[in-house]
C-alpha cells in the first residue's frame, strides 16, 4: 500500500476518534438555570437516602466507585473521584452539579445505560444547592 494511502487512513481514523471523544464530552442538553429562581430549601427536595443515593447508584457508580480499580473498569473516570457515600459525593458537589446537573454531560453520551431525566437533573441541582442533606440532617438529628 502506498505511503500516502496509509497516511490518509491514519488521519481518517484519528479524526473519527476525535469526533467520538468530543461527542462523549459535549453537553447533552444544558439546563437553563440563569432565570430559574433559587430553590425553596424548606420544601421537600429529598435527602441522600430518598434521592441522592439512588441517583448516584443509577447514573454514577458504574464509573465512580471505590470498588473499581483499573482505568478500564472505571471507563477512564479519574481515580479518587468516587460517589459511594454522601461524604465522598460532597467532596465533588460543585463538579457533580455542573457536569451531571447543569451541563448534562455525565454520564457521557457514549456510554450505554440509563441517563438522568431533566427533572432528575433539576432535583440534583436543587438538592446540592440546599446542602446535600441526609435524613438525619433534615430532621435536625
Amino acid at each position: 500500500m502506498p505511503q500516502s494511502t496509509r497516511f490518509g487512513r491514519s488521519v481518517a481514523a484519528m479524526s473519527a476518534v476525535g469526533v467520538l471523544s468530543l461527542m462523549s464530552c459535549s453537553p447533552d442538553s444544558p439546563l437553563e438555570l440563569s432565570t430559574r429562581p433559587l430553590p425553596d430549601c424548606g420544601a421537600a427536595k429529598g435527602s441522600y437516602e430518598s434521592f441522592g443515593a439512588a441517583f448516584f447508584q443509577n447514573y454514577c457508580i458504574r464509573c465512580h466507585s471505590v470498588t473499581l480499580e483499573s482505568d478500564l473498569e472505571r471507563l477512564d473516570a479519574p481515580q479518587g473521584i468516587d460517589f459511594n457515600t454522601l461524604q465522598m459525593a460532597r467532596e465533588f458537589s460543585r463538579r457533580i452539579r455542573l457536569r451531571a446537573g447543569e451541563l448534562g454531560d455525565m454520564p457521557p453520551q457514549i456510554l450505554l445505560g440509563p441517563r438522568p431525566t431533566e427533572a432528575e437533573r433539576l432535583q440534583l441541582v436543587d438538592w446540592i444547592d440546599c446542602g446535600m442533606l441526609s435524613d438525619d440532617e433534615l430532621s435536625g438529628g
